[in-house]
């Protein structure tokens, strides 16, 4: 009877659902079906608490959204030295092998990326990135920077900084990170803590330099994702003039806790950090911490924003001393006319220590953008300056004034090390990348064609003050090559007469000036070439990049090509895509760079004559489709240094990377 009852319920409701949707104009008859549904709802409530038949049980308050995707890269690297590399002077003297296979990216930088996402309502979510890696736990040698590590010498996971940990100093991107958003009737909240995230604030507080998009694409960065066809990285790149980056590109590592609130009340959006950054963190158990943030206000024509970005670094157990900086800008964009825009960022920062206690200095960065098709050509005019005492190597400007204190005497590139590497002295720069202690301006303008882009930048610069008596550059062309001579740490003052500093994916070195006390001058131009055409009915596109620098004790409108200048740096670099078949694209490169110092520098004790470098790369390559997200590339290299003057700083050999990449 039971049952009866509740099947004649449920016939009713229907029927009477179906009565009031073919009556909806008239509001007495829906007041009166209204009153008919709560009264059956309520008879049949008890029935409902069953299962029957086609109608099933409500589930549970439950994720209703789970995700898991990620990326897997596969990196070997074969060397072949051809002639014996010299990677330390002293009693030492060690060198590189003849032939050395190395698999994995040695760069802090993990082979397997997990990304796990839910959503267990409709205003919240959550997830969090796993990273694994390859520790290359075998008889692996000195190729690697240490020998084999031993059951008994590992860390254990109740104590993971002790013991001797596996592949040197990975670190970076390890852990876990959670996040969440969360909407309220307030804004949009969001929050991400733990593990490493990828952060930004402004140019002169938190970010990573990110330049012109003025770069060859021959090597590719561990972080290019995979599109959907190989050819439209070199595609995007001709035509919008960058290339598609993952989350990393101009962020910052942060590991700590991040707070960002968006669709505040009166145009607000808020952005709060507290925690480490990769510069300012390390191991130690005495207090050192990053914290910052920016307040932000939409505006009609732009944005207007404040920034803050600190760090204190305790350097006695006692936290009676302390190391670390300050600094805060104002942030204002705005489209002051049609095709006209406005960016600066005007602020002031400090450094302090146990040893130096330095007063506020200025820090200034200033854009003005014409792009409106009026114009024949667009262009951009950039003025930068930042005085000596603002050190904040998170920023996109290099510390070139003093030498940083640490909290410990750990090497620089070692775990636990709090120290960053020695200053770059008064360091060689491209366009839009700049130093402390320099003041300047930029010039950039594109002349678009329609198969051919053109663009020219000239840079001047000077140093306020004349603080250091060296000058410090790095090496376009088998730059990524040489980063990868020295495994694991980035050690400083290798190499032959120890003049050479490694840092992350880059190797630089120092020249000593006989002069001192010279607020020396800088001079750049930057020539970058673009060529999208047809090769035999197929696509073929052909980029170019040459820089000119150099470092004088006068101004100068444009580069020194004269022996009047300390050093001239020259670098040119060829690179060309041919789309073979819709799976491949045959890809070669040519580089050619040359440096020159004069005679008021360092000179060899044997020859009597200063530098004069000179450094080729030849490459040829191959980027093949595999599967839908998946592709393979392949490089190979010809590489060849000598310095004239100093017979030691040589070498010449074949390098071939092989890189598998998949995205889920």
């Amino acid at each position: 009877m039971n049952m009866i009852n509740r099947h004649i319920a449920v016939f009713l409701i229907l029927l009477t659902g179906l009565y009031a949707n073919g009556q909806t104009s008239k509001s007495g008859i829906q007041d009166s079906t209204a009153q008919e549904l709560q009264f059956l709802k309520s008879v049949t409530d008890s029935a409902f608490r069953v299962s029957i038949g086609v109608f099933p049980k409500k589930p549970d308050d439950a994720l209703y959204t789970f995700k898991v995707g990620g990326t897997y890269r596969f990196f070997g690297t074969y060397t072949h030295h051809r002639s014996p590399l010299l990677l330390s002077e002293g009693g030492s003297g060690d060198t590189a092998l003849p032939r050395s296979l190395f698999i994995g990216d040695d760069a802090q930088l993990p082979n397997l990326t997990l990304n796990f996402s839910g959503r267990p309502s409709a205003k919240t979510s959550w997830g969090f990135d796993l990273y694994a890696f390859q520790f290359l736990d075998g008889l692996f040698g000195s190729t690697y920077g240490q020998g084999q590590v031993s059951n008994s010498a590992k860390p254990t996971v109740y104590s993971p900084l002790s013991g001797t940990r596996l592949a040197g100093n990975l670190g970076l991107l390890l852990g876990i990170n959670l996040y969440g958003n969360f909407e309220t009737d307030l804004g949009v909240i969001g929050i991400k803590t733990g593990g490493i995230h990828w952060v930004s604030i402004s140019d002169m507080t938190l970010a990573a330099f990110t330049g012109y998009n003025r770069f060859i694409l021959f090597e590719r960065n561990p972080w290019d994702p995979i599109g959907g066809k190989t050819v439209d990285r070199y595609d995007n790149f001709f035509s919008s003039g960058n290339i598609n980056q993952d989350t990393r590109w101009g962020e910052k590592a942060f590991t700590g806790t991040i707070v960002e609130a968006s669709q505040l009340p009166g145009k607000l959006s808020l952005k709060a950090l507290y925690g480490k950054t990769e510069l300012n963190g390390g191991f130690l158990t005495i207090p050192n911490l990053s914290y910052g943030g920016q307040l932000k206000r939409d505006l009609p024509f732009g944005f207007a924003a404040i920034n803050t970005f600190n760090n204190q670094t305790f350097s006695d157990s006692l936290n009676t001393e302390s190391i670390g900086f300050n600094i805060a800008t104002g942030q204002i964009q705005a489209n002051i006319a049609k095709g006209i825009l406005f960016k600066s960022e005007i602020g002031a920062g400090r450094y302090f220590s146990p040893i130096h206690d330095l007063p506020w200095g200025e820090a200034i960065n200033v854009k003005l953008n014409f792009n409106d098709k009026r114009v024949r050509f667009p262009f951009e005019i950039h003025y930068f300056r930042v005085n000596p005492n603002v050190i904040n190597n998170n920023a996109i400007f290099w510390n070139s004034a003093i030498r940083e204190a640490s909290n410990n005497n750990l090497q620089a590139g070692v775990v636990g090390s709090s120290a960053t590497l020695a200053p770059f002295a008064s360091s060689l720069t491209g366009i839009g990348q700049f130093t402390n202690n320099r003041q300047g301006v930029n010039i950039n303008a594109e002349f678009p064609f329609k198969k051919f882009k053109l663009s020219v930048a000239n840079g001047i610069s000077s140093e306020i003050k004349g603080l250091s008596n060296r000058i410090s550059y790095g090496h376009p062309v088998n730059q990524l090559t040489r980063s990868r001579f020295w495994r694991w740490n980035f050690p400083t003052e290798v190499g032959a007469y120890n003049r050479y500093n490694v840092i992350f994916r880059d190797v630089y070195e120092i020249v000593e000036l006989r002069d001192t006390g010279v607020a020396k001058k800088f001079n750049v131009i930057e020539v970058q070439g673009k060529y999208r055409g047809k090769l035999g009915l197929k696509d073929f596109y052909a980029f170019l990049l040459n820089r000119y620098s150099s470092v004088q004790d006068f101004n100068s409108a444009i580069t020194v090509f004269s022996e009047k200048a300390y050093l001239r740096h020259y670098s040119n670099e060829l690179e060309t895509y041919y789309l073979l078949n819709p799976k491949t694209v045959i890809a070669t490169y040519w580089g050619y760079e040359r440096i020159i110092a004069n005679y008021r520098t360092e000179t060899d004790d044997i020859s009597r004559r200063p530098r004069n470098q000179e450094g080729w790369g030849i490459g040829l390559g191959i980027d093949y489709n595999l599967a839908k997200n998946t592709a393979l590339f392949i490089r190979h290299r010809w590489f060849r240094f000598e310095d004239k003057s100093f017979i030691r700083d040589a070498f010449n050999g074949t390098e071939t990377v092989v890189e598998l990449k998949l995205s889920f």
